[in-house]
C-alpha cells in the first residue's frame, strides 16, 4: 500500500538568504545556505504532517501558497529534483495509542539561485 504524500518546494535566493516555500502547505523557511533551507523546510513539512495526523486535524493541513509562487515554480528554468523523506509519528506517546502517519513524503524541488 502506497501511503506517501507529495509536496512541491520552490527555493529562491533573496540577497544573502535562501527562501524555501512548500506550495501545498504555504509554509516558508529561510537560511543563509541552500542546504540549511532544505533541511529546515523538510523538518517543517514533516512536523506539520505529524501534528495534523496525530491531532486528527487534517482539515487544516493543506493551505495553498499564493498563485504567484505556484507560477514561479512551474516556470522553473531548471527541472525539479525529487526526494523521498521517510517519516513516522513523533507525537505519539510510547505507551499511548498508535496514530497513523504517512510513511514517507515525496518532495519535488525547484531551485532558482
Amino acid at each position: 500500500m502506497d501511503n506517501s504524500m507529495v509536496f512541491n518546494i520552490f527555493i529562491k535566493r533573496d540577497g544573502d538568504t535562501f527562501v524555501a516555500h512548500c506550495l501545498e502547505l504555504d509554509i516558508v523557511a529561510e537560511s543563509d545556505t541552500q542546504t540549511g533551507v532544505m533541511d529546515d523546510i523538510r523538518e517543517l513539512i514533516i512536523t506539520q504532517i505529524d501534528f495534523a495526523f496525530s491531532n486528527n486535524n487534517l482539515d487544516n493541513l493543506y493551505r495553498s501558497a499564493p498563485t504567484e509562487v505556484w507560477k514561479q515554480f512551474y516556470e522553473c528554468p531548471e527541472r525539479t529534483t525529487s526526494e523521498i523523506l521517510r517519516i513516522g509519528s513523533r507525537s505519539s506517546q510510547e505507551n499511548g495509542p498508535k496514530v497513523f502517519v504517512p510513511s514517507e513524503v515525496i518532495t519535488n524541488t525547484c531551485t532558482v539561485v
